[in-house]
């Protein structure tokens, strides 16, 4: 339901919460799960007694061997778990991870099918979530299809990652800029993760650079070379795939970065779009 602020476009689209409110409202969120035992089989597995046998266990614990042990293992320090009583200790990276395995193990056990149900409750999970991490900073999401939380990408590259795809563009292209998109806009990416990002992009066209030439010169009429150079240029003369002293490395990666993923993002849709033109 779009309520009346919503409707009438009154919301203040420049409201942002702070770190130590996105920590205070996941702690409801949390708590509003935990009230539904919807982390009880995460944490105790489930058990089944019948008359004079013995109790048996029909499914494990997933945050096993218990809790705490679980998260020492996933995040490297103690005072983790349980999550009401540290949650306001959490630095940034900790909270999304805490949120991560959140996501991993909800779920509730199905007696009657014999079944853990989880996807309905993840998708929950998710909606509450990623309600407030798009009001935190630049703005994250929990992605749903990896359980990952990842910054929110700019409205160019989302615009063309949710387009139609082009007939021509097969699944091993689209499953790698996914991947290129899901490492590039991870919330605990660097620079190195980035720069790799972009090179699976670039990858993807190294071996359609002669096609790519022909296909881009039925609608310029130029040297066909000069496509190539201003196509690849860019990740062979700034450290992007070689690293030697020929390289231009002194310059705004943050800033340029996020233009050549859109760069090569849209080069890889535009050679698909154009061959399944002329095909």
């Amino acid at each position: 339901m779009r309520y009346f602020a919503e409707r009438n476009d009154f919301l203040n689209s420049d409201f942002s919460i702070s770190y130590k409110g996105l920590k205070n409202y996941f702690n409801q969120i949390h708590r509003y799960f935990e009230d539904r035992k919807l982390f009880e089989v995460a944490r105790n597995g489930v058990w089944q007694s019948e008359q004079f046998k013995d109790d048996y266990q029909l499914y494990p614990p997933s945050l096993s061997p218990s809790p705490e042990i679980f998260f020492i293992n996933h995040l490297n320090r103690d005072k983790v778990y349980p999550i009401w009583e540290y949650y306001d200790t959490y630095k940034e990276e900790e909270l999304f991870t805490v949120i991560e395995i959140l996501y991993d193990h909800i779920g509730v056990y199905d007696h009657k099918k014999g079944t853990f149900i989880s996807d309905e409750y993840k998708k929950e999970f998710a909606e509450h979530i990623n309600n407030l991490l798009k009001r935190y900073k630049s703005g994250y999401y929990l992605n749903e299809k990896y359980g990952f939380i990842m910054e929110l990408p700019n409205d160019a590259i989302t615009a063309l990652m949710n387009t139609e795809k082009p007939e021509t563009m097969d699944d091993d292209v689209i499953e790698q800029l996914k991947t290129s998109v899901k490492m590039y806009y991870r919330f605990d990416s660097n620079e190195e993760t980035k720069k790799k990002a972009i090179n699976i992009l670039a990858d993807i066209l190294e071996p359609l650079r002669n096609d790519l030439k022909e296909i881009l010169n039925n609608e310029y009429d130029v040297n066909k070379n000069n496509h190539d150079k201003a196509i690849f240029n860019i990740v062979n003369g700034f450290n992007i795939r070689h690293n030697d002293k020929k390289q231009l490395t002194d310059y705004s990666k943050q800033i340029w970065y996020d233009w050549m993923m859109q760069y090569y993002t849209s080069v890889i849709f535009t050679y698909y779009r154009l061959k399944s033109e002329y095909e």
